[in-house]
């Protein structure tokens, strides 16, 4: 077997036919063989740890070890989805983990993490590295960024329409790498925190409870306002596969076999069509993926404005309709078909209250029409009374117009009266981990021995040597404002530094300050994490109007910014917001040779975390987000049916809409206050705790309040974020 690993193709290369790649989703094992069965070029997957897909079916090192042998066997590609945020913590066991896949070669990393990033380019150095959709890198800028941290390929976001993706494509020299199908969050991609805030589990690290997905109350309707219809994008196709793009790719790794095998067939038959087929492949592609699971289907982001197609909020769960179900008691219930259904197949109901449950499809009855009671004009009378009872009998699959009775469970637990929706095939499962591609893959699986991983570098092992620092008496605060309405009072706070947002209003009001401001020439001017279209000239054009006048101190919120702003005037001093994800003293390293003076600690980390960075090597300056009301979902659009006033969860969690930048944002009522910040020893370069006032009802309040507490040293209104319940 040839085990030479191909280099991954350069952007516009694709495969042999001159087209992109398709890739495919693989969350377990059936996935992978139904995505090698129906022709994917590539396959991406995880491991059991490190995967922003921690609920689906991941792999061990010996499985992936047998994934790419077979796979390459038959010349497809494995893409490791290794795209989650690490923690201090977790650099010991990421070291290791990057070691043993050295040795197994796999075509790329995808990764999200700039400090896994780092690890991965040091200890395998000849695998390529794709950035995940959750570095949130959408502007060329951004891609220039990537492409100096040693990345080689880009998964943009999927909420970029089909003019910035041929933008992008045409005029980046990174691959790019575009999803063409599969479900849409509400937030934009790595910019979530929700999840997160309700309890921890969070979205950057493959935990996410999906909150967008859940019902809420606003004005007097109930609805779930974030939930988005699927994305299909097939339409796209011919013209997506004339751009210099190197893969499309299909999201799906929850997802069972016979979705990956539907959709895999569906898109290759638009890739490979030749023009004049396209229409005919089109149609055919369409009749496929109809009978697959999943949500009403769209064009989502990538026709523009997702309102504009009126598929954004959906009432359905993820899965294929099967119809009404009608208990009759014992467990049982009626159901007249609209799709077929095997036995195995798993099942969920549309009830809000049963919508989390599951079940596999163990016993299935056809339900027969009663007979008539007129008797036949050839046959004698009959003195026995009719039955008005329907008869059954058991059967292993029905088709579409057929009445069947379903066996589901508890007889004490009748289903209720709800659609019932099919989420995948469990004969198509059984029979692909059954099929010899399986066998072989599990059979160099029981042979795996991993390699011995060496010694730790002593910047990872945990010991580090010396105390930590003292967290000190005095507690330097980043003063974060809308604007320069209250700025006198402001300064009663003495400050170390004000961060205020960077919008031509602001910039034109300083004029009016600047007097009062002269101690604070350094102000810090924040820019918002999307700048996309004329969003992103706008921040262009005030920076440099900023800088022209000497301003030099600026807050970014994504990795484009950093060229950007530094082509503008190369001596800045830039600081990182919250948004960069920083939770190891790598990926500040990464960043500090991106070229930004400092950064933020990532709101999601926990106590344990916090302790272990303030030992770590943390390089430049470092900043700890104590206080405010962050943005928990940011998206580019605001669904038109919210209206203004609180939006209000099952639970009676009540949340504000407010903006960022040009995005529109959705924040908690209750304010973020982590004051075990206030007694934990911090790294060493820290500059500041930030205090975030944007936002609030009476900012000079709030502020004297929070000082207040902060001199007397007991706690605040807020909440705690994952500091004491622990980051999952």
């Amino acid at each position: 077997m040839d085990n030479t690993r191909k280099a991954s193709p350069r952007a516009g290369a694709g495969q042999q036919s001159g087209r992109p790649e398709l890739l495919a989703p693989a969350g377990g094992q059936a996935s992978w063989a139904a995505a090698l069965e129906a022709g994917a070029d590539a396959v991406y997957l995880g491991l059991n740890q490190f995967s922003a897909r921690s609920n689906a079916e991941n792999f061990t090192l010996g499985e992936l070890k047998g994934a790419i042998e077979e796979s390459r066997r038959v010349g497809v590609k494995v893409y490791l989805a290794f795209n989650s945020l690490i923690k201090e913590g977790e650099l010991a066991a990421a070291f290791k983990t990057v070691r043993s896949l050295a040795e197994m070669e796999p075509d790329a990393f995808i990764v999200q993490d700039l400090g896994l990033a780092s690890l991965c380019r040091e200890l395998a150095p000849d695998i390529p590295l794709h950035a995940s959709t959750l570095t949130a890198v959408h502007t060329l800028d951004g891609l220039a960024a990537l492409s100096g941290l040693g990345f080689s390929r880009a998964v943009l976001p999927r909420e970029l329409n089909i003019s910035e993706i041929a933008l992008l494509s045409q005029r980046s020299a990174l691959e790019v790498e575009v999803f063409v199908h599969g479900a849409l969050c509400f937030s934009f991609s790595g910019l979530c925190l929700m999840s997160s805030f309700l309890g921890g589990r969070s979205a950057l690290r493959g935990g996410c409870a999906q909150p967008c997905r859940r019902f809420y109350q606003n004005a007097g309707r109930r609805q779930n306002f974030f939930s988005l219809s699927d994305f299909m994008g097939l339409r796209f196709v011919p013209e997506l596969r004339k751009l210099p793009i190197a893969a499309l790719k299909i999201e799906g790794r929850m997802k069972g076999p016979d979705y990956v095998s539907g959709v895999v067939k569906a898109y290759k038959l638009m890739l490979e069509a030749p023009e004049a087929r396209l229409k005919e492949a089109y149609e055919e592609a369409v009749a496929i993926l109809r009978n697959l699971p999943g949500r009403p289907p769209g064009p989502g982001f990538m026709a523009g404005d997702p309102f504009a197609a009126g598929l954004w909020e959906t009432q359905n769960p993820s899965g294929l309709k099967l119809g009404r179900l009608r208990p009759t008691g014992n467990g049982q219930g009626e159901i007249t078909l609209l799709a077929p259904l095997k036995l195995l197949d798993r099942l969920r109901f549309s009830d809000e209250a049963e919508e989390d449950r599951a079940y596999k499809l163990r016993k299935m009855e056809r339900v027969l029409p009663a007979p008539s009671s007129e008797p036949s004009s050839d046959e004698p009378d009959s003195t026995e009374p009719d039955s008005t009872e329907p008869d059954s009998t058991g059967i292993e699959s029905a088709e579409a117009g057929e009445t069947v009775r379903l066996y589901l469970g508890d007889p004490n637990s009748p289903p209720p009266e709800t659609d019932l929706f099919k989420i995948g095939s469990g004969a198509l499962e059984k029979e692909l981990l059954a099929s010899d591609p399986v066998k072989r893959l599990r059979a160099i699986a029981k042979n795996y021995s991993p390699p011995t991983p060496g010694p730790l570098p002593s910047a990872l092992s945990g010991e580090r040597g010396g105390p930590a620092p003292s967290p000190g008496r005095t507690q330097p605060l980043w003063l974060w404002v809308d604007g320069f309405d209250h700025v006198q009072e402001t300064l009663k706070f003495k400050p170390r530094k004000i961060i205020v947002p960077l919008t031509a209003e602001n910039a034109k009001k300083l004029g009016q300050y600047r007097k009062l401001l002269a101690p604070y020439s350094n102000l810090v001017w924040s820019l918002p994490p999307i700048t996309l279209g004329g969003g992103l000239e706008k921040v262009r054009r005030e920076a440099k109007k900023l800088i022209e006048a000497g301003h030099r101190d600026f807050m970014v919120a994504s990795l484009g910014q950093i060229p950007l702003l530094n082509r503008l005037h190369p001596g800045l001093k830039l600081w990182g917001d919250h948004h960069l994800g920083v939770l190891n003293h790598l990926a500040g390293q990464a960043l500090a040779d991106a070229g930004l003076t400092g950064v933020t600690v990532s709101m999601e980390s926990d106590q344990a975390t916090l302790l272990k960075l303030s030992q770590a090597p943390f390089p430049g300056g470092v900043l700890m987000y104590l206080y405010g009301r962050p943005a928990l979902f940011t998206s580019r659009y605001r669904p038109p049916s919210l209206k203004r006033g609180p939006v209000v969860s099952q639970r009676g969690e009540k949340f504000w809409t407010a903006e960022e930048g040009d995005a529109f944002a959705l924040q908690s009522e209750h304010r973020v206050f982590i004051g075990g910040l206030l007694k934990t020893p911090k790294p060493k370069g820290f500059v500041g705790l930030i205090v975030d006032l944007r936002r609030e009802p009476n900012p000079v309040e709030a502020g004297r309040r929070l000082r207040k507490a902060i001199d007397q040293g007991r706690g605040s209104p807020g909440l705690s974020f994952n500091f004491k319940r622990g980051l999952q």
